[in-house]
This record gives C-alpha cells, sequence and structure tokens, in this order.
C-alpha cells in the first residue's frame, strides 16, 4: 500500500470524546453555578471588597468564555448587591492586535450583563508589572482581594495540565517569570497529565498559594470543552478543580494504541492552528504514536506564519539535536528553546529521524525548513516527499483530529502510559 492509500485508509482516527460527556446547555451551566457553594462563599466575601477581578483567557485558548459570563451574570442579577469588575484579559506572551482584541471584546465580554468598570489586556513586556512573591505580574492582581478565574483544561504537554490556574499566573506575569517558569518544560518531571513532581506546575501551585497565603479570595471556573462546546464544569479552588476534572479529561482526550504508526496524521484548527510556534503542540502530544524514522502530516493554516521569532533562532543555530541542548546549557534558557530543542530530538536523524511535513497555504518551505521540515500547499504533494524521504516500510496510519489537545499514546497493560517527559534532561541554568 502507497503512503497515499495509507492516508486514505488510516488504521484508526481519533478526536475529543465529545460523547464521553453529555454538551452542557446554557441553562445546566447555569444551574451548575447556582448551586456551587464555593461560588456563594466567593460571593459573600466580595460584598466588602469595592471590585472583583475577572481573569479570562485571551482569543488564542478555545475557552468557552462568553457562556460562563452570561450565566454568572445571571446568577448575579438575583443577588440584593453584585459586584462590578475589572476584567483582565490574561495573553502570557501572546502578541495581539488592536483589531482582535476588539472582535474578542464585542463578542465575548460587551452585553455579557456583568457590572464591567474596566478591561485591560496584560503586557507581559509592560514595565509597570507589580512585584509579588518573587515574581512580577499584573498589578490588578495585587491591588485586588477577589478574584475570579476563567479556565479550560486540557493536556498539556509539559504543564501537565491547562486550566484557570495557568490564566490567573502564567497568563499574567512578566516575560521573564513566565521564561523562567516554562525552564521547567526540559526536565523530565514536566509532562503531559503529570502534576506532582513537574517543576512547571508547582512553580504555578507556589504562587497561587502565595497570594492565598495573602488573603486573595480566589476562584476557579474550569471547563472542558471540546468542539465549542463545554462538556463539564468545575468550581472551587484553582488546583483542586484541575484533580477533580483530571479523570474526565482523560476520558475525553486521552487514547491508547497498541504501538506506534509508521504515518500519524495531525489535524490542528483554530485557534491553534494559527501559527506552527502554537501547531508544534500536536507534534508533542502525539510524538509517541509515530515511531522512529516514520513520518507526520501536519495540517494547520498557520496564517500567522512561524509566530515566533526566538523559537526560530535556536532552530537556525541548531541544525541537530546535540547543538540544540549545547547552546541551551552555554547561553541559558529563552522562551520557546524547550519547543526547539524537543523538535529537533523528533527530526535529528541520529535520534528519532520522524521527518515531518506541513500542510499549510500561509507557511513558506524556507521557514519551514530553518525548522527542519517541509511546507506544502496541499496534501498529494506532502505525502509524495514523505513517501520518498522515510525509511522502512510504510503499513498503518493514525489520524488525530483537534490535536493540539488530542493525546495518542501507546499502551502499557492497556491503560495510556505517558511515559518519561523526554530523552534528554538540561540542568537547571
Amino acid at each position: 500500500m502507497t503512503i497515499a492509500q495509507l492516508a486514505q485508509h488510516p488504521s484508526a482516527v481519533f478526536g475529543p470524546r465529545v460523547a464521553a460527556a453529555q454538551p452542557l446547555d446554557e441553562s445546566q451551566v447555569a444551574r451548575r453555578l447556582e448551586s456551587s457553594t464555593e461560588l456563594a462563599t466567593w460571593v459573600s466575601c466580595c460584598e466588602a471588597a469595592p471590585e472583583a477581578l475577572l481573569v479570562i483567557n485571551d482569543s488564542h485558548r478555545s475557552t468557552c468564555t462568553r457562556e460562563v459570563l452570561t450565566a454568572l451574570a445571571t446568577l448575579l442579577g438575583r443577588q440584593s448587591a453584585s459586584p462590578s469588575f475589572r476584567v483582565l484579559v490574561a495573553t502570557g506572551t501572546h502578541r495581539i492586535s488592536n483589531a482582535e482584541q476588539r472582535h474578542f471584546e464585542s463578542r465575548t465580554i460587551l452585553d455579557c450583563g456583568l457590572r464591567i468598570s474596566a478591561v485591560v489586556w496584560h503586557d507581559a513586556r509592560s514595565e509597570c508589572l507589580a512585584p509579588f512573591a518573587g515574581v512580577r505580574v499584573h498589578p490588578w492582581l495585587v491591588e485586588l482581594d477577589c478574584w475570579l478565574a476563567v479556565g479550560s483544561v486540557e493536556p498539556h504537554y509539559f504543564a501537565g495540565l491547562t486550566g484557570a490556574h495557568k490564566t490567573a499566573t502564567i497568563g499574567c506575569m512578566s516575560k521573564a517569570d513566565i521564561e523562567s517558569n516554562h525552564r521547567g518544560a526540559l526536565h523530565p518531571g514536566s509532562d503531559v497529565l503529570c502534576l506532582h513532581g513537574n517543576p512547571v506546575h508547582e512553580g504555578i501551585a507556589q504562587v497561587l498559594r502565595e497570594f492565598s497565603a495573602c488573603g486573595k479570595h480566589l476562584l476557579a471556573i474550569n471547563e472542558i470543552v471540546a468542539e465549542r462546546h463545554i462538556l463539564e464544569l468545575a468550581v472551587g479552588d484553582p488546583l483542586s478543580t484541575l484533580e477533580l476534572l483530571l479523570p474526565q479529561v482523560r476520558s475525553v482526550y486521552v487514547h491508547a494504541v497498541p504501538g506506534p504508526a509508521d504515518l500519524l496524521l495531525l489535524h490542528v484548527p483554530m485557534p491553534l492552528g494559527r501559527s506552527l510556534y502554537q501547531a508544534d503542540k500536536a507534534l508533542k502530544n502525539n510524538h509517541r504514536a509515530v515511531r522512529d524514522g516514520g513520518a507526520i502530516l501536519l495540517e494547520a493554516d498557520c496564517p500567522d506564519g512561524v509566530g515566533d521569532d526566538a523559537f526560530l533562532g535556536l532552530l537556525d543555530r541548531a541544525p541537530d539535536y546535540a547543538s540544540a541542548c549545547r547552546l541551551v546549557e552555554q547561553e541559558g534558557y529563552r522562551l520557546g528553546d524547550h519547543k526547539a530543542v524537543k523538535l529537533r530530538h523528533l527530526t535529528d536523524p541520529l535520534m528519532r529521524g520522524v521527518r515531518v511535513a506541513v500542510v499549510s497555504a500561509n507557511l513558506s518551505d524556507e521557514l519551514a525548513r530553518r525548522a527542519g521540515l517541509r511546507a506544502f500547499a496541499d496534501r498529494a504533494e506532502a505525502l509524495q516527499w514523505l513517501a520518498g524521504a522515510c525509511s522502512g516500510s510504510m503499513q498503518n496510519t493514525i489520524v488525530v483530529n483537534d490535536a493540539g489537545f488530542v493525546v495518542v499514546m501507546p499502551a502499557e497493560n492497556g491503560a495510556p502510559n505517558p511515559g518519561p517527559a523526554a530523552d534528554f534532561n538540561l540542568h537547571d541554568q
């Protein structure tokens, strides 16, 4: 069977198991919030505060924020006194145009029913961030005592899980402090679905504990989202809700296979498909599902091209895995280095030797080659190149839809086995 035939007749097709949980409609979301004793307690704490802080994800995330805000507004509208909110949009290091900001605000925040006094987009490069517990954060986190963070929980290849805990910390920190935290991505304990012993997650958790110790009232509304539907929702402590939702995150997003495939087809829709830097999460989630010397076809629109200059900068200077590791050890970690190092590990012929073709109308082959990949305008051309570039016979294919969130990995004894975070470990700088 040719590689083109393998692509047309895959051995398995995986995506989010939407049927694993019945999507919650608007009334069900409202009832979940109304029945939450944690939310009722938090609202009571807000009565003595002049304003509360609402922290939400930006347009690069798939969180169903509008649905939660409107349900929250309905609930608070029944109260004798509802808090006024400042809205902080957590961007991390994302750069988002004014036009995109306005569009996001109009469809997510405008007329949601809450009393909103101000909306600000976090700037990780601002000189006006406030020091707190050894990091610098948006000043509203220090100034206001009652926070409500809305996030969505998905597998994350080095933080373990995404969620409101990241929204209210990494999403609102300085670039330097995000960089310091993400250096832990090169530690073996940093892996998908792993929280305990994961230096990235534990760094985030420590910041949250410091805020709580200072008398901040923190509440999280965490969702499990697939195909723009809320499948599950938990209200409470940011970290406790992660543990609560983890079993269902596994049932929705994680798939076990008997062994790695020869060809892996990864589909990355928007918003993660906006750049190679973001779509790379699909490679990190699913690299265990392809054999050494095998092939990956990554389909992503990439309207923003590569997306991160530092990521491509290290790849330019490090044509193989050994040199990438050496440069990071010599020069210290920079944000994005973990992606570059792990990508070199995947594609280096002396390491895993996996060939990766990107199908995108917006990513040039010149830029892709600098990353050790190839870019093509259509799937047929990409498959033709992979057929000539890959070693060994090609007998089976795995297709992964929504691959920036879905995780496919070989199983041991019938259960997904994440295995080590990587086959390398860079010492802390």
